[in-house]
């Protein structure tokens, strides 16, 4: 009985001990905010955003697309992703394949395009996806599909 009670008491030892222990944190992939008239350039880019200030640089065409979200710039940085100007409707982008690794995530970026027999509708595009990356995030890598890097923030 007593060895059973000491095994006892140890093991209410070890789980305290455990219990101690800092708290991992788990983030989501984050919301993804898609316009077709960004207007950001006429080639693709990629802009990364982690002061207000910053988002004010930018014209106000680009601003008015994503006017209604709001952005929390003590806790989250922006990333902004553009396949620049098209001349048909039915281009679009997606960031996938987060994969989240010590504080660093890497993103996919895939361009869809309209297939060649498709009907669209002819006028100019600029479609483009922005992205809330918590602050916590270390780093981020942005790779095209066949993997090649596009671009790379430390912060």
């Amino acid at each position: 009985m007593k060895k059973r009670l000491t095994i006892l008491m140890l093991w209410q030892m070890l789980l305290s001990a455990c219990g101690s222990q800092p708290a991992l944190v788990a983030y989501s992939v984050p919301s993804s905010y898609q316009s077709q008239q960004c207007y950001v350039s006429q080639l693709e880019s990629f802009i990364w955003l982690e002061q207000e200030n910053q988002w004010f640089s930018l014209p106000e065409t680009v601003r008015q697309q994503f006017e209604r979200i709001e952005m929390n710039w003590l806790e989250e940085n922006i990333l902004l992703v553009s396949v620049g100007q098209k001349n048909s409707a039915g281009y679009r982008i997606e960031l996938t394949n987060w994969l989240l690794e010590q504080d660093h995530w890497q993103v996919t970026r895939i361009a869809h395009q309209p297939a060649r027999d498709s009907m669209q509708a002819q006028m100019i595009t600029s479609p483009c996806v922005l992205v809330k990356i918590p602050k916590a995030i270390k780093s981020l890598t942005l790779t095209n599909d066949k993997g090649q890097a596009l671009g790379y923030w430390p912060y």
